[in-house]
């Protein structure tokens, strides 16, 4: 019974809310025809104010036009300006179009009456208007007829003003209907608001238990829905925070990342990262939806859908390396690694390609190889030719001293010559080796090259002959380089003939010189360029060209296209080996059938340029002094005192420099140190003079290498000590010894510290 009263006791509750529904609906129809009824009200009052309002406009306007129309006339009753006609003309049509819209204004009978009064004494003002104008002449007339008018315009003003009167009480009229009116609307609009909200109130107040119940069993629902809100958008935040952080990673890649589907007989791309938009030089929009056959050649696509299905089919990732891809900028090297993606049901759909674009790191590598394949070969051919410089520094010495014994005209003396002239042909050849193994002694400062290319110019119309024009482009400007000054005339000669040689038939020979800031991209893409700001000089010439697998060779000693006899191959070998050493870097620019230009980079000094002065030749000087020979090949320690003596020098000698120190302490007397750099026992000639200028501060020293790399290097720049490089004449011998003698004492960069 207790559940069947609680089950039945809902029922008069929802017949009262269906009544009280019903009730509203009703009220709510009532209050709507009721605005409906009053707006309508309220619009045919608005009309009726809006007409008597420009009735009133209307009459003022309609005087002010009769007005204008008088005075017009007058004007030229009194003038006879025609202007004051045309005025009179404007006028009457204004008036005429008032007075029609007066007529149609909808106006009751006595409002019409009123004003077709007051439009007959308008048209009676017009005629004695004409008449005052035909009687212009006649002075009396005129007078009786302006007399009259103006007795007819008082009669408008009375009629007008009795027009305006009835309307502005019509207004006034309407306008108090009309304020009633909105309030009968407000209070009807208000009661009914009123009914209804006490209604919806009433239905609230029967629904209270219910909602009361509701809203407990909500409370239970929303804390539970919370609950499970919380932890859904907990997890909607970390998997959103992970695709935001896994889509930056994929787009911040330097590798290209595509995502493909198998579409028919190709693949279609779905997603691109922006290296990818990179590489293949298009925008997203580009790509998304294109197939391989879109965007590539059709071999390599075949290629790539080919490599495609194998990996689909494989199930496994497999890694592509050296294709090759055609993009917008030309032909790329790139090493693809593909991964098969499975769908719900295990099986591969979608294929992931991470291609990473390594032509520039193969580009690198190959020049790394080459640098280091040309270092090798540098350094062989410095250690062949520190070795063959001992040899030639015996034949040439032996060979004065034997040829100084003879008489001239012999034929004994002739072939000594001979001798002597092969040594130094031989000593040359070793000089240009050391100077492609960067091995040569420099004495770098500040050049100035624009000023050195006149000199130069003119010796090149000499040397390449007629057919051969010579141009130079000299930069304003120009910054200084740090080179030695006689290399550079070396290099431009040694590039002016390969380009003569490369010009058979005549041709244009250009030097050009500029300021050239190489940044770290160019040093990015050149692993032994160092960025920094360089001085730019470029040889041109419009010959035969190069090919690329000559220019790969092209600084190799001994490598020539020539023909045999016709050149040693050393020429660019000696210039690459000289800039190298200078701290520069150089490089070929050349097309077949275009001609080729080679580019040196040299650094810029950092000194203002000081002109050193050329010292005139004083021939061969001798002396008397004892000077200390430390030599360890014996031949050539030998032919050096052979030397000496007939310098008039006394020597002592020794074979290392143990030796020489053992004998220093021993008490030995000596004027100067004559020492090889390189010596075998651990000690170097730089170590031996340091040890010696310990003890002996004002020591004077002349070093003597054929491996001359090291006087320039090895930790001993700051060194101020002249050294004197194998081989050498028994002159060059004189002319040292006695520098190095004069000279004052040694600076304290030359002291030990």
């Amino acid at each position: 019974m207790r559940e069947e009263a609680v089950s039945r006791a809902p029922a008069p509750s929802m017949r009262k809310q269906k009544a009280a529904l019903w009730l509203a609906f009703l009220v709510i129809i009532s209050v709507s025809l009721l605005a409906f009824f009053s707006m309508q009200q309220l619009m045919a009052a608005g009309q009726r104010i809006e007409r008597a309002q420009n009735v009133m406009i209307d009459t003022n306007r309609f005087l002010a036009d009769i007005k204008e129309v008088e005075s017009s006339s007058r004007g030229y009753f009194v003038t006879g300006d025609q202007r004051f006609l045309k005025l009179r003309s404007a006028a009457i049509a204004d008036l005429r179009m008032t007075g029609e819209r007066l007529r149609s204004s909808g106006a009751g009978s006595d409002l019409q009456r009123s004003l077709g009064l007051m439009t007959a004494l308008a048209e009676r003002r017009l005629a004695y208007s004409e008449r005052v104008i035909s009687q212009r002449g006649s002075s009396q007339e005129a007078v009786d007829s302006i007399r009259l008018g103006s007795n007819l315009m008082d009669q408008l003003r009375q009629q007008s003003q009795a027009i305006i009167e009835a309307q502005t009480n019509t207004y006034r009229a309407e306008q108090l209907g009309l304020k009633r009116q909105s309030w009968i609307a407000s209070i009807a609009f208000a009661g009914g608001i009123i009914a209804c909200l006490a209604l919806i109130a009433w239905l609230f107040s029967i629904r209270g238990r219910e909602v009361h119940a509701r809203r407990a069993l909500e409370g239970e629902f929303r804390s539970l829905n919370l609950e499970l809100e919380d932890r859904v958008q907990e997890r909607t935040e970390q998997v959103k925070k992970a695709g935001v952080l896994l889509n930056s990673v994929v787009e911040n890649l330097p590798d290209m990342v595509l995502l493909k589907e198998l579409d028919g007989e190709g693949f279609r791309y779905i997603l691109v990262n922006a290296a990818g938009e990179r590489l293949l030089g298009r925008s997203r929009d580009e790509i998304i939806g294109k197939t391989e056959r879109d965007l590539f050649p059709a071999e390599e696509a075949e290629n790539v859908v080919k490599s495609n299905r194998a990996v689909l089919e494989a199930g496994k990732p497999r890694v592509f390396t050296e294709r090759k891809m055609t993009t917008p900028a030309g032909v790329r090297i790139v090493e693809t690694r593909m991964v098969p993606i499975a769908n719900g049901q295990g099986t591969p759909a979608l294929l992931l390609a991470i291609i990473r674009d390594v032509t520039d790191s193969r580009a690198r590598e190959g020049q790394l190889r080459q640098l280091q394949r040309m270092d090798a070969i540098g350094r062989l051919t410095g250690g062949v030719a520190h070795d063959f410089n001992n040899l030639l520094a015996i034949i040439h010495g032996n060979s004065e001293l034997l040829r100084d014994r003879m008489e001239d005209g012999t034929e004994s003396a002739e072939m000594v010559e001979e001798v002597i002239g092969a040594s130094g042909r031989g000593a040359e050849l070793v000089r240009r080796l050391l100077a492609y193994a960067r091995m040569q002694h420099l004495e770098s400062e500040a050049v100035d090259l624009n000023a050195r290319l006149p000199n130069i110019i003119s010796l090149l119309h000499r040397v390449l002959g007629e057919n051969v024009t010579v141009r130079s482009r000299p930069a304003d400007g120009l910054w200084l380089a740090n080179v030695d000054s006689t290399q550079v005339d070396d290099a431009i000669v040694n590039l002016a003939i390969n380009a003569r040689d490369a010009m058979p038939d005549g041709g244009t020979l250009t030097i050009e010189s500029s300021n050239i800031h190489l940044d770290e991209d160019y040093a990015a893409s050149h692993v032994e360029v160092r960025p920094g700001q360089y001085v730019m000089l470029a040889v041109s010439d419009t010959g035969t060209g190069m090919p690329p697998e000559v220019i790969e060779r092209a600084f190799e000693p001994f490598f020539t296209t020539k023909e045999e006899g016709q050149g040693t191959g050393l020429g660019l070998s000696q210039v690459f080996g000289w800039v190298k050493q200078s701290g520069g870097h150089i490089k070929i620019y050349s097309e077949l059938g275009h001609g080729t230009t080679i580019k040196l980079y040299l650094p810029r000094a950092e000194s203002e340029f000081e002109a050193k002065p050329v010292a005139a030749d004083p021939g061969t000087p001798v002396g008397n002094e004892t000077i200390l020979v430390v030599e360890d090949n014996p031949n050539v320690r030998k032919t050096v005192i052979r030397q000496l003596h007939d310098l008039g020098y006394k020597t002592v000698e020794a074979d290392s420099g143990a030796k020489a120190l053992e004998l220093t302490r021993s008490g030995l007397k000596f004027d100067l140190l004559l020492t090889d750099v390189i010596m075998p026992g651990g000690m170097t000639g730089y170590q031996l003079a340091d040890e010696l200028r310990a003890d002996r501060t004002d020591l004077k020293v002349l070093f003597t290498s054929g491996y001359t790399e090291l006087a320039a290097s090895n930790g001993s720049s700051a060194r101020s000590d002249p050294l004197l490089s194998k081989p050498y004449r028994k002159q060059d011998l004189g002319r040292a010894v006695r520098t190095a003698l004069d000279a004052s004492e040694p600076s304290d960069a030359t002291r030990p510290s």
